[in-house]
């Protein structure tokens, strides 16, 4: 559809509980890691730029339950995920 109306960029959400459903961990879903690079491979053979959103109010539950983004360990969980997503999107340049 995208494409159909002469779009050239499509921005989307990364769910942080897709990639991390704890908030944070060393190994990510590869389930869910999966499911973006398939929707990123999608955009890029349609002609559409990627425009990924780290967040769009999906923190994990276990986070909201330690305080929410009212806790300093929430920062340093977002980190570590956005380390997450920027290792696994490595390739796309």
């Amino acid at each position: 559809l995208a494409c159909k109306l002469g779009v050239d960029a499509y921005r989307f959400s990364i769910a942080w509980p897709r990639i991390l459903p704890a908030g944070r961990g060393a190994q990510p879903n590869a389930r869910g890691l999966d499911f973006y690079e398939r929707l990123v491979d999608g955009m890029l053979a349609r002609g559409l730029e990627p425009w990924a959103t780290l967040y769009h109010w999906d923190l994990p539950q276990a986070l909201q339950d330690a305080g929410g983004w009212a806790s300093r360990d929430t920062v340093q969980a977002f980190v570590d995920y956005a380390a997450v997503i920027t290792r696994a999107a490595g390739d796309a340049a």
